[in-house]
């Protein structure tokens, strides 16, 4: 019976979750000549996971974001993998990164992240540890979960070792370059529906972007061969 109250609970806290993202403009334009900035709180936080995508994206700053929850949940489809996302809940926070980018690495991390939303963050949301921010004609950006994605891990698409490794090696790096201790621990207690449903993968990764060209090879190979997204992953 507890167990029974337990899904029906998360399952109404995952469908609100839905709908509130749902109501958010998707990959906004931003405004001529403003200022913009990522949040990072998953693989974003690693530096040479992040610098991959945008070679430029070197210097971070940490950030505390409230009125969002970071999660496990989002599905990674083909790939078996279910990676972290964020959710908006009231009096909820987690600890992130944040940098300064162009329009066109922008443009170029919507492409990496298009599975999720990229939405706008109110800067009354943000807390940037004691230090000061030029705020005027700023954009903070972040990548938030969407409706047909967010799901919790399974065994079908467990949470991945080797995508957890970079997540809190971005999180020790933080740490270690802005002296805040127990940024890393604030990392996992931040982080809800950490699961049993969890394969260590480190010998074979299962994260996509662990081969250069994974999606393009994917793409196309999965033309030619109907069966190729059901092979075994091992």
């Amino acid at each position: 019976m507890k167990y029974f109250f337990t899904a029906i609970f998360s399952f109404i806290f995952f469908s609100l979750s839905i709908a509130q993202a749902s109501t958010k403009d998707c990959n906004l334009k931003p405004s001529a000549n403003s200022k913009n900035y990522i949040i990072g709180y998953g693989s974003l936080m690693e530096r040479d996971s992040r610098m991959n995508t945008n070679p430029q994206a070197y210097r971070v700053e940490p950030v505390l974001v409230s009125g969002f929850q970071r999660v496990w949940g989002q599905n990674g489809g083909n790939y078996k993998t279910t990676f972290l996302t964020l959710v908006e809940k009231k009096d909820a926070k987690l600890n992130a990164i944040f940098y300064s980018v162009n329009l066109e690495n922008l443009i170029k991390t919507d492409q990496r992240e298009r599975s999720y939303c990229r939405i706008k963050v109110d800067e009354k949301n943000l807390d940037f540890y004691g230090r000061k921010v030029k705020s005027k004609n700023v954009n903070f950006w972040i990548y938030a979960a969407t409706p047909d994605r967010l799901q919790k891990p399974s065994r079908s698409h467990p949470i991945a070792q080797s995508y957890v490794d970079i997540f809190i090696n971005g999180c020790l790096q933080t740490e270690e370059e802005f002296k805040l201790q127990g940024f890393a621990k604030d990392c996992v207690q931040l982080t809800s529906d950490w699961s049993e449903q969890w394969v260590n993968d480190r010998i074979h990764p299962r994260r996509p972007f662990a081969t250069k060209n994974a999606v393009k090879i994917d793409q196309l190979l999965s033309q030619y061969f109907s069966h190729y997204y059901n092979h075994p992953i091992e």
